[in-house]
């Protein structure tokens, strides 16, 4: 049972660190894309979003996957639902900051995404 809390919660501190820490990055480094209220408008700036959090899950979904101790995807779901669990409300919270497109594709991108980069991980496991 410990082995399963620890991949799951391994896979969403990857997803965390992963998001967050590129995050800072992409703000730094185009930080004139960002107003004082959050505000982003630039559409490829927003894309580098999307594709960092597309990383990080594809990344997440793995990490959980190579540490379950058995049944990864399975485990790698209960990570999926947790990162929509979280990342609904977060971008419910910043909805008016951020165009509807985006918020739509971040959510959608999520689940897949994360089951993906588990069944990847699997996959270069088993072969």
């Amino acid at each position: 049972m410990l082995k399963s809390i620890v991949s799951v919660v391994s896979g969403y501190l990857a997803w965390t660190v992963l998001f967050l820490g590129g995050g800072a990055v992409l703000r730094a480094a185009f930080a004139a894309a960002h107003a004082a209220d959050g505000r982003v408008d630039a559409t490829g700036v927003l894309l580098l979003y999307l594709a960092l959090s597309v990383l990080a899950s594809a990344v997440a979904g793995a990490v959980t996957a190579r540490l379950a101790p058995r049944r990864a995807m399975a485990h790698v779901g209960v990570l999926a639902a947790l990162l929509l669990a979280t990342g609904l409300p977060v971008q419910v919270s910043v909805w008016e900051t951020l165009p509807v497109w985006y918020h739509v594709l971040f959510l959608a991108a999520l689940v897949p995404v994360t089951w993906l980069g588990g069944r990847g991980q699997r996959r270069a496991a088993l072969g």
